[in-house]
């Protein structure tokens, strides 16, 4: 895993992400050779800093039927059944509470539940700013889609690892 520098000290409090001012993005391989880029809605955030500035809890929850690509045949089809089945499995869930801060960054082994199944994540966080009570942040990861139950297309079409970038703005609590 890597991790970015980040010298920025986070102030102790609940902050709350701005679903309209936060992105999640998710790539995946189609053929081996193209990028297929799609977005997800963010429906809340929340990151809970100790008073030792450290991360001690973040929840984020995305809609599953949000999903959104250039194609809106492929949606569908994500949305449907065979991928993240939104019906029954209307959101997608980040939690974490251990985060790790070194000199080299901030790193975090947290869960993702998606269509019903959580799995381990590992999530590398750069790019912290903090500008009085307004914070951003971008988070990357990687998750094997075939470990959550997306499997219905093969590794050849579509590829095995999604990586998943969240570019998020987020509000302290007063």
């Amino acid at each position: 895993m890597t991790t970015t520098p980040t010298t920025t000290q986070l102030p102790t409090g609940t902050w709350t992400l701005d679903p309209s001012a936060t992105t999640i993005t998710v790539s995946a391989k189609k053929l081996g050779l193209f990028i297929i880029p799609a977005t997800l809605t963010v429906v809340s955030g929340r990151i809970d800093i100790g008073d030792d500035h450290q991360v001690t809890n973040v929840d984020i929850v995305a809609d599953a039927s949000s999903y959104t690509s250039k194609n809106p045949k492929r949606n569908e089809h994500i949305t449907g059944a065979d991928f993240l089945d939104a019906d029954a499995h209307p959101t997608i869930v980040f939690q974490a509470d251990n985060v790790t801060s070194s000199d080299s960054g901030l790193t975090s082994n947290g869960t993702v539940t998606i269509k019903g199944q959580t799995k381990p994540i590992d999530v590398t966080v750069s790019n912290v700013n903090v500008n009085g009570t307004t914070g951003s942040f971008i988070a990357t990861a990687s998750v094997d889609r075939n470990a959550i139950g997306i499997d219905k297309m093969p590794a050849l079409v579509i590829g095995r690892h999604l990586d998943i970038t969240v570019n998020a703005t987020a509000e302290k609590n007063p």
